[in-house]
């Protein structure tokens, strides 16, 4: 290869590497905000006496919780490491190496799962067998959701004893990454993520889903045959409540499917790729590709509130009240 054309690649490299770095950084400082205000607002609207009661707003609240911490320190730690030159802490240090990724890992992989919970709360409240509705309650929610957090962590601890510094033999750069073999463990970890991340919960919502889909219309039918008129309007507002929270849990999945799936996937095919030859402009390519599914992915966890305020009027309603009442109380200060 000549030197014009190792120059022209390098600087057809450099623009792709600038081109991402600004992505990343424009992403962050728009849903950074966007996502904090947005998470405070949704944790006010689930500790509401119409929600809280509803075990599932209880799953909500904490897939909530961790989209704050996702958005807060996954987004900014991401910034940090990729949206400017140099300033990866993790490059340069080992321990930080080990300790950045296994939390950025593991606080992503947590709000699927959530929302997974969430689903199966919706399947067994829908059921017509008292023993499956007995399990959709708060007691359960406040137990199963301490234990799917650290479950959700003992997954990825496997990073911090593979992760460590390393150097891009291309451009001869310090990078925290997986050690040993180049391509062994990140095709293991890339299809950890396909199947613990990606295809999992997808498979996991979609039969949750269905089956919920079945429980409700059987239900339907029986409290169309069962109910007494004063029975009638209890029942009517609770299938109003559960109504609306199973159309914010079905955006929920939607986001949550389409992006877990599209960056597993992405992953994979880079680290298959992993062990061939690359020149500069082909190494740029790949980072381009993980800033843009990488940022992509943070979609459900980060910008959760304005999915349940498209898809609830009952949302948008308890959301309401918050406003209203700061209104009426700066109006009586006057």
């Amino acid at each position: 290869m000549s030197s014009l054309s190792i120059v022209n690649l390098q600087l057809a490299a450099d623009n792709l590497n600038f081109i991402a770095m600004m992505f990343i950084r424009c992403y962050c400082y728009i849903v950074i905000p966007l996502g904090t205000a947005g998470h405070l607002m949704s944790i006010y609207v689930f500790t509401r006496r119409t929600l809280r009661s509803n075990p599932c707003s209880m799953y909500f609240l904490a897939a909530t919780i961790v989209g704050l911490v996702n958005t807060c320190y996954t987004l900014p730690m991401r910034m940090i490491q990729s949206a400017f030159i140099d300033t990866d802490p993790g490059a340069h240090s080992s321990l930080f190496c080990k300790i950045i990724w296994f939390t950025l890992y593991s606080i992503r992989g947590l709000c699927p799962w959530l929302i997974v919970l969430a689903c199966c709360d919706r399947y067994l409240s829908s059921s017509t067998s008292i023993g499956k509705r007995a399990w959709s309650s708060i007691y359960v929610a406040k137990r199963i959701i301490p234990l799917t957090i650290f479950i959700g962590f003992l997954v990825y601890i496997h990073v911090p004893i593979y992760f460590d510094i390393d150097t891009i033999p291309a451009i001869q750069k310090p990078i925290c990454s997986p050690s040993g073999r180049p391509g062994t463990y990140s095709i293991i970890l890339s299809f950890l993520n396909l199947i613990y991340f990606g295809l999992s919960p997808s498979l996991c919502m979609l039969l949750f889903g269905i089956l919920t889909l079945q429980n409700t219309q059987r239900s339907k039918r029986l409290v169309a045959r069962s109910s007494t008129n004063s029975e009638d309007k209890t029942n009517r507002n609770h299938w109003k409540i559960n109504r609306h929270i199973l159309r914010m849990l079905f955006l929920q999945v939607l986001v949550y499917s389409a992006t877990g799936l599209a960056f597993s996937i992405a992953m994979i095919l880079i680290s298959i790729n992993a062990n061939q030859p690359k020149n500069v402009f082909q190494l740029a390519q790949d980072n381009m590709t993980i800033a843009a599914i990488g940022m992509f992915s943070n979609n459900g966890p980060c910008l959760s509130f304005y999915l349940f305020t498209l898809s609830s009027t009952l949302f948008r309603k308890e959301l309401k009240k918050l406003f209203c009442r700061h209104t009426r109380v700066t109006y009586i200060k006057y």
